[in-house]
């Protein structure tokens, strides 16, 4: 298999646990509260990195080496992506089920693309260009849901205007906008992507660098929590099952960006972000068969899968 391959191979193994872990999120949600459900799945992710980190070096007759300057990406690509783009995409996928919150997504593969550009110097042929633009709007076509774009009804809206200046009110009508919800996880994405691209070509370490990304948005994550004193009593009162559910997130999530960052080291990232974050392609179809039939699949959905397959095809078999 060519590096080229491999990388495709990785991306598209990201992709199946991140889709699968779209899913999982909606189930445990219904069961434990959504800061709760984050702080589990973050645990999980440094402690299942750091196993697989250590059975690497033990296993491993070289040693990991050290950049200082990718290690501060990792980090970086961390607090975007473990903690901004994943509380942003948390929040989405309660608020707006999950056909709607990976339906926003496809707009970070334009924006990893955009910024890979400008900070990578990765250029792009007009028929990759094009390849990926198809994709997108593939993407869009399957997922689209009438009236997501529509503002939420109640809420805060009848407050007094001065309390809706406060940092509080602004902070829950992020929360409450589907639209700053979903550009707000896929802008975090893409820059996470561009960063991680850039660290794994200077460092060579998925394992390693996951696992900064991981420590890194863990910290943020107890910095900046409002409940984390009452995480222990939470945990003791949640439903058993949905905490089974939010440590399967854990494992889904930090074993597909381990595949998204390594593949970075041998394709461009507009391509690897695009493979990764056609969620859509797959949570669509499963969310029909898995939750009762509620995902509807109109010709809208097949047509836009293979709008999503020609275009990513185009994009692999181009260069």
């Amino acid at each position: 298999m060519t590096p080229h391959f491999f990388g495709i191979a990785l991306a598209t193994a990201a992709l199946c646990m991140f889709s699968a872990n779209v899913l999982v999120i909606k189930r445990a949600s219904e069961r434990v509260s959504l800061n709760l459900g984050f702080l589990l799945s973050v645990g999980v992710n440094l402690l299942f990195c750091g196993l697989l980190l250590a059975v690497q070096m033990i296993l491993s007759k070289s040693s990991l080496g050290w950049s200082w300057q990718a290690a501060f990406f990792f980090m970086l690509g961390g607090a975007f992506s473990t903690y901004l783009g994943r509380w942003f995409f948390f929040e989405a996928v309660v608020r707006m089920g999950s056909a709607k919150a990976s339906l926003f997504q496809v707009s970070s593969p334009g924006f990893a693309a955009l910024i890979a550009w400008v900070a990578l110097g990765e250029t792009l042929s007009p028929i990759r260009l094009g390849a990926i633009v198809f994709t997108i709007l593939g993407l869009a076509l399957i997922g689209y849901v009438p009236g997501m774009f529509t503002p939420p009804q109640g809420g805060g809206q009848g407050r007094d205007g001065a309390l809706a200046r406060t940092r509080a009110d602004l902070f829950g009508w992020v929360k409450g906008s589907t639209l700053m919800l979903g550009t707000g996880g896929s802008l975090a994405y893409a820059i996470s992507t561009v960063v991680r691209g850039a660290a794994i070509r200077d460092w060579n370490q998925p394992l390693a660098g996951a696992l900064l990304g991981a420590l890194t948005g863990l910290l943020l994550h107890v910095v900046f929590s409002q409940e984390i004193r009452a995480v222990p009593e939470n945990l003791r009162a949640a439903d058993r099952r949905g905490v089974h559910l939010f440590l399967i997130c854990g494992a889904l999530t930090i074993s597909a960006q381990i595949c998204a960052i390594w593949s970075l080291r041998y394709i461009d990232v507009a391509l690897s972000s695009l493979i990764t974050l056609s969620t859509p392609l797959l949570v669509i179809p499963a969310g029909y068969f898995l939750f009762a039939k509620k995902e509807i699949l109109s010709s809208r959905t097949w047509i836009g899968g293979a709008m999503v397959l020609i275009g990513v095809a185009t994009l692999t078999l181009s260069r």
